[in-house]
């Protein structure tokens, strides 16, 4: 994160500041999911049903990340429009 302002020079330092606090947060946020894991999914059925569930999460994120990527570099349809 220190040397992201040498690539993302338009981008405030404040702009920053959630990814600084992810730093401490994601740690906690890992052993947080490890653990409904482990108290949810014990049986395999029941851990590929979670797998299923977390693939179907990440499809979404990644979609949207499209969808900017489309609008914001490709500046093409369906989500940019000349107005």
């Amino acid at each position: 994160i220190d040397h992201w302002p040498e690539h993302y020079p338009w981008i405030e330092p404040q702009g920053y500041n959630y990814f600084k606090k992810r730093l401490h947060e994601a740690p906690r946020d890992v052993i947080n999911g490890l653990q409904i894991t482990m108290d949810y999914y014990k049986t395999r059925s029941e851990q590929e049903r979670m797998l299923g569930i977390l693939q179907f999460k990440l499809d979404v994120l990644w979609t949207m990340c499209d969808a900017m990527w489309m609008a914001y570099v490709e500046e093409r349809p369906p989500y940019h429009m000349d107005v």
